[in-house]
């Protein structure tokens, strides 16, 4: 009799800390994402700059095809770290929809 009067008495409560570390998680969450979406943005800006940068490299140079490989080596570069930052925000937000649950 004890155990189910404490248990109707400790089941609102229960519910009380698990809303408050829901709202706690989403609340965290919410501010990975914006980091994130800055990141984004400066990733995608910065891959914009570094492929005409590449670009300039490659005018300076004549087409010279030994040194073309700066500019290569500038694009690739440019465009692996926009996957990244990219797929860094793909796998937030698939945490934050519930796709990959959160242990």
């Amino acid at each position: 009799m004890v155990r189910r009067f404490a248990a109707v008495l400790l089941v609102p409560a229960a519910a009380a800390v698990s809303a408050a570390a829901s709202h706690e998680e989403e609340t965290m969450l919410a501010a990975f994402d914006g980091v994130l979406t800055a990141m984004a943005y400066a990733a995608a800006g910065l891959a914009v700059f570094a492929v005409v940068w590449a670009g300039f490299v490659l005018m300076a140079e004549g087409g010279d095809p030994r040194n073309a490989g700066r500019a290569r080596g500038a694009v690739a570069g440019a465009l692996i770290g926009l996957v990244v930052v990219l797929s860094a925000k793909a796998i937030a937000l698939a945490l934050r929809s519930g796709i990959v649950p959160i242990p």
